[in-house]
């Protein structure tokens, strides 16, 4: 991984500047992939798409604001906690965004909300209240995605399961060609259905 000059990006509500991290190169050695598309690579990081200013604690899309390049490096990533993610949901969508950018706002607390959870070095219990906002989350999320450019769902169906909705899971998995997946999805779909068997709702990581 070798780090370039940072990138400037300025806050659009009261232009307070920060330097985010820049890569020139990195791998995807060592990489976990996650059942809800997350990938973690620690030699390939990447900034908050979303970032925080530190003054006026406002929330922007890092890509609509940059202003150049620094002349030294940075490895300020911007990283947003869950409880962050939550605010920056609520006053982005309150704002006029486009459709990409409100699912891609889901997607990203989507990921937030299980890296809280279940991803750290020790798995939480969600509270009701954020099991219910993820749940909005991530129906949202499954009801305005585009799944005809898609060829064989399996996050739709990971979505309901992990929004607790295993009889929705299972006929999506049913809608599924089994006989046409390759081994690494065929894998994808058992343990998803070992899963809903289960009634098993958490994000698992990957065997690939």
């Amino acid at each position: 991984m070798i780090p370039g000059n940072a990138e400037i990006v300025k806050c659009p509500f009261c232009g307070t500047e920060k330097e985010l991290m820049t890569l020139i190169s990195g791998n995807t050695c060592g990489a976990e992939y996650w059942s809800d598309n997350k990938r973690i690579a620690p030699m390939l990081p990447s900034v908050s798409p979303v970032q925080k200013c530190p003054e006026c604690k406002k929330y922007y899309f890092e890509h609509k604001h940059r202003q150049g390049e620094s002349n030294h490096e940075s490895f300020e990533r911007g990283e947003l906690t869950f409880p962050e993610w939550k605010e920056a949901y609520m006053q982005l969508m309150s704002e006029v965004i486009s459709e990409k950018e409100k699912l891609d706002l889901c997607f990203w607390l989507i990921h937030s909300y299980n890296d809280h959870y279940y991803r750290g070095r020790k798995t939480l219990v969600p509270t009701e209240e954020d099991f219910m906002f993820f749940t909005e989350v991530a129906l949202s999320f499954v009801e305005n995605y585009d799944w005809t450019t898609v060829k064989y769902p399996l996050l739709k169906a990971e979505l309901y399961r992990e929004a607790g909705k295993m009889k929705e899971c299972a006929d999506v998995l049913e809608s599924i060609p089994y006989d046409s997946l390759q081994d690494f999805e065929r894998t994808i779909c058992g343990d998803i259905k070992k899963r809903v068997e289960n009634i098993d709702n958490k994000v698992f990581k990957l065997t690939l």
